[in-house]
């Protein structure tokens, strides 16, 4: 008996966000094909667009045209991640090293999920970050800017964590 075909595997939540925030720090056109159209990955798109970035729908297969690596602009409203902790946690680290002040906001559940094991060393490699009093959740405010290296101790084996010091030794001076 033979068999063929063509298998395609479906989008991943994971690499659907680091695709479009690596696609809008890069210079030049990327093309993301299969991205998983989700809830929060179009929270990352939302926030990114807020951010200066000109993130087109998300179909089976689009470009994006860098704005660079620190390109992004001032955001005019509070970057809402909805019920996305990857979006928060991850444009926390892009956002650390550039020069831009934000205010990270999210739904309620967000405001009970932890955020300080993201934040602390970005905040020991340089950015200012703000919580609201006795709070380590969101909202929180960020202001990036030049950055410097560190070696960091990651208690906790998060993909999040590791994700927001790359993305942050990407944009930091």
């Amino acid at each position: 008996m033979k068999v063929g075909g063509t298998i395609r595997v479906p989008g991943d939540k994971s690499i659907s966000h680091r695709a479009l925030i690596l696609s809008s720090i890069a210079e030049g056109t990327s093309r993301i094909r299969g991205i998983l159209n989700s809830q929060d990955v179009e929270s990352t798109a939302s926030v990114l667009r807020m951010l200066g970035c000109d993130i087109p729908e998300l179909t089976s297969d689009f470009t994006i045209e860098g704005n660079g690596i620190r390109g992004f602009t001032q955001p005019k409203t509070p970057l809402d991640c909805g019920n996305s902790g990857t979006t928060a946690r991850l444009i926390t680290g892009v956002i650390a090293g550039n020069e831009i002040h934000a205010r990270i906001t999210g739904d309620d559940s967000r405001s009970r999920r932890p955020m300080r094991r993201v934040t602390e060393p970005l905040a020991e490699m340089g950015a200012i970050i703000e919580y609201p009093e006795g709070k380590d959740s969101l909202p929180i405010t960020i202001t990036g800017g030049k950055l410097h290296a560190l070696d960091w101790d990651n208690s906790t084996s998060s993909a999040q964590v590791k994700s927001a010091i790359l993305l942050a030794g990407l944009t930091g001076r």
